[in-house]
């Protein structure tokens, strides 16, 4: 069976993206996963299905090893760009994940998706741990370009704590006047060029530990630039967050079903 898909990026952060309206697919997570591989398949960090429930359009996430994910901010943004193309989505408006509803606005390739709220953040020794619709564990360093990402974020990703769960982990430098971040993606097992819920995560932190004291703030990516905007409240949770950067529209093609 052949299936029509989209390719889509945002800053990096790739997505297989499939209309699943009039298809009906029931995917395995073994397909999902070849279908997301770089040398056997199309190559993604996840694979979006566009589905509705109801009248209400629904974005369905899975990582790139076929399991469903929590919420992914860049595939979401892309999601918006694609349901857009389709006419499935206006330039502003709702849809639903798999965390709940999310606004968004789009203005060109400029695509603005609004956050969950972060009712508050722990602290892990010098570090941070936050849910921003998937969970990240924060750590400054001194030089994150030339760090051993892979090793020293598995050293979290696979600690007593996190390794049933698992957790993704970002690596924060100010640099330039901007928060350089690198994360590693659990689900993807990888560094990703970038993620929306981690610049999300690493922007609050920044702010949370008083390291930027602005509630909009820019983001420097290995893929491009993001900004994230919040309002912080006087109990320390945050409000009102927004994840705003460029989505790309890459390809279109077609692809036999894996069996």
């Amino acid at each position: 069976m052949l299936i029509p898909f989209s390719k889509y990026h945002g800053t990096g952060n790739d997505f297989v993206m499939i209309d699943n309206r009039a298809l009906g697919l029931e995917l395995s997570q073994s397909q999902i996963a070849q279908l997301c591989n770089r040398r056997f398949g199309v190559g993604a960090d996840g694979l979006i299905l566009l589905q509705t429930q109801e009248s209400t359009v629904q974005m369905v996430y899975f990582n790139s090893d076929g399991a469903p994910s929590s919420m992914c901010g860049n595939g979401g943004r892309c999601f918006v760009d694609f349901a857009q193309n389709l006419n499935a989505l206006r330039d502003s408006g709702e849809f639903l994940a798999v965390d709940g509803m999310h606004e968004f606005k789009m203005a060109g390739k400029l695509v603005s998706l609004k956050m969950g709220d972060v009712p508050s953040i722990e602290h892990i020794g010098e570090n941070v741990y936050l849910d921003t619709g998937s969970p990240h564990y924060v750590t400054m360093v001194d030089d994150v370009l030339s760090i051993d990402l892979i090793n020293d974020a598995r050293k979290v990703r696979y600690n007593d704590r996190f390794a049933a769960e698992g957790t993704n982990v970002n690596f924060v430098e100010m640099m330039d006047g901007l928060t350089h971040i690198r994360t590693y993606e659990r689900g993807v097992e990888d560094e990703t060029l970038s993620c929306g819920t981690g610049a999300t995560a690493c922007a609050i932190a920044m702010h949370h530990l008083g390291h930027v004291s602005e509630t909009e703030v820019p983001i420097k990516v290995l893929g491009g630039k993001v900004s994230v905007s919040f309002k912080p409240q006087a109990d320390g949770s945050y409000t009102n967050i927004w994840l705003t950067g460029p989505t790309a529209h890459v390809f279109d093609g077609t692809i036999e079903l894996p069996a």
